[in-house]
């Protein structure tokens, strides 16, 4: 179910939003970040890229602006997946390094250099794979990842399996496709989130598609398209989401494929 109000600002509906037993809030935040709220309240971002950074860095453009504004909104729990600098974003996290109630995880490239940008040492946790943590109702584990990028090696890339009471999202996060994700079936997913852009080190549509057909999710959210104009992708892209849910469906899987918005709330189920 997507939920929406004109008249409050996304931070104000995100703050104020009840979740129910057995059911999670996920809003994407574009490329690949999420913001996720549990039955309890606890709010959690993963690769929340809020800022210019990745201009200064790689001269990719935003083609969108911020979801949310850090001055507005706080988390409970700040993670990501690897020290690129869309996931990994300096001035965000520089920002949440000062807030004193947010946790910060990842694997260790991201913790010390959250340590180096002001993140205290005790509000750090390091997430390996296979590392899992509890923060209130909700568990991540990290995943493994291959994320292979000549010009910039991430070699402790991860994803994470989230249960966000009750509800079991495994994001995928920036990788390759590769038969030691295939595991991830036994693990009985409700929601994957899962890149399609195909260059940089990811998975294209077509091979997303075919993960998600051997994972068996019961839904699947594509991602990690829509943040830069799509020539600043780089050649042989696939940013258009139809692709992957029409390859997905040439496959007779059973799996529902949900499109979302930046910025839009979604509200799913366990099963």
């Amino acid at each position: 179910m997507a939920l929406s109000n004109g008249t409050d600002s996304l931070e104000s509906q995100i703050s104020s939003l009840p979740v129910s037993a057995n059911s999670a809030a996920c809003i994407w935040l574009g490329q690949g970040g999420y913001l996720f709220k549990s039955p309890q309240g606890v709010t959690v971002m993963v690769d929340a890229y809020l800022s210019d950074y990745a201009e200064a860095m790689w001269g990719v453009t935003r083609a969108i602006p911020p979801v949310v504004d850090p001055e507005r909104l706080v988390p409970d729990v700040f993670l990501t997946t690897h020290w690129h600098e869309d996931h990994l974003d300096a001035p965000t996290v520089r920002h949440y390094a000062r807030q004193p109630e947010v946790d910060f995880g990842g694997p260790e490239s991201c913790v010390v250099r959250a340590q180096i940008w002001g993140w205290p040492a005790e509000r750090t946790v390091r997430l390996d794979r296979g590392d899992s943590h509890q923060f209130g109702d909700v568990t991540v584990r990290a995943t493994f990842a291959r994320h292979d990028e000549e010009v910039a090696r991430t070699g402790d890339a991860v994803g994470f399996l989230l249960d966000v009471g009750g509800v079991r999202f495994w994001d995928v996060a920036d990788s390759e496709y590769d038969a030691r994700l295939r595991p991830m079936r036994e693990e009985g997913i409700d929601v994957m989130l899962v890149p399609i852009n195909g260059v940089g080190g990811n998975m294209n549509a077509h091979e997303a598609a075919l993960l998600v057909w051997q994972v068996a999710p019961r839904i699947a959210v594509p991602m990690h398209y829509g943040m830069w104009p799509e020539e600043q992708y780089g050649p042989g892209a696939t940013l258009d989401p139809a692709a992957f849910r029409d390859t997905l469906a040439r496959l007779r899987s059973e799996t529902v494929v949900r499109l979302q918005e930046p910025g839009e709330i979604t509200l799913f189920r366990a099963a």
